[in-house]
């Protein structure tokens, strides 16, 4: 069963079944209906930034931050403001999957409030993106803002073109692979002290740097075709950095171009 609730510059429309338990200005609430598994929510947005905050409920929170931030102008005497909810955000949950959208080609910050155990796609091609204290697989991208990750548990994939990444975990799932790539910005990421992973950075031209103990595989000649019509072969060397922390584990890949890596672990 799908509820979808959208805002619109007049009206919050509720559409599918009814189950939404509180949808007033630009605030809608979806309650928890399958308790089998954890949340997901996919986010969406074209210009504006997404923060995700925690909570101990089990409902999720969706609010038009540019409403509110904008609440606390002065009205004149006798009067109060009436906020109009951000036109073209869409609310739509299936089985414990949220799916929120904005489809209005002004700038719109999000804010959302999940429970811990929650699982993440957010995407905003112009803007930043913020998440603290969730547990689970949380994936950013953004082509022009920063990522910025505090108290993560879980696994993490996060991307940027133009913007620094910056992630502190308290855990990682060894199970699954984390990655972080940036094309300009600076990636800085801290894991605790007893990370047990397998390395790989591929840094074009920035420096890399670590306070792990890091033991380094050495680099590998790569052997391919030659283009031409002869039967020539090109050799080449491997200029990525492989490597193990604390003798090995999961799978660590860090990718940029012109920026450098911090690999930190917690003091």
């Amino acid at each position: 069963m799908k509820l979808t609730l959208a805002l619109t510059a007049l009206a919050l429309a509720l559409c599918a079944s009814a189950g939404a338990q509180d949808t007033t200005g630009g605030r809608v609430v979806v309650p928890a209906r399958n308790s089998a598994h954890a949340r997901v929510v996919n986010c969406s947005v074209t210009s504006g930034n997404i923060r995700i905050q925690t909570h101990s409920r089990s409902d999720v929170i969706v609010e038009d931050a540019s409403n509110r931030s904008n609440s606390t102008s002065k009205a004149p005497d006798g009067m109060r403001r009436i906020d109009v909810p951000l036109r073209g955000l869409e609310v739509v949950e299936d089985d414990n999957v949220i799916t929120v959208r904005n489809r209005f080609a002004g700038r719109g910050n999000l804010v959302i409030t999940v429970p811990v155990d929650t699982s993440l796609r957010l995407k905003s091609l112009n803007g930043n993106v913020n998440v603290n204290g969730v547990h689970g697989e949380v994936s950013a991208h953004t082509n022009n803002g920063r990522i910025l990750m505090d108290h993560i548990s879980g696994t993490v994939t996060a991307d940027s073109l133009n913007g620094t990444i910056h992630v502190t975990m308290d855990g990682v799932d060894p199970s699954k692979p984390l990655a972080f790539s940036s094309l300009n910005g600076a990636i800085d990421v801290t894991f605790p002290a007893g990370l047990k992973a397998n390395l790989t950075v591929k840094s074009a031209r920035g420096p890399v740097y670590s306070d792990f103990d890091v033991t380094l595989g050495a680099a590998h000649p790569l052997t391919q075709a030659n283009s031409s019509s002869d039967t020539r072969f090109v050799i080449r060397m491997d200029r990525n950095i492989n490597g193990t922390i604390n003798g090995g584990g999961t799978q660590l890949t860090f990718r940029t171009l012109n920026a450098p890596v911090y690999i930190r672990k917690t003091k």
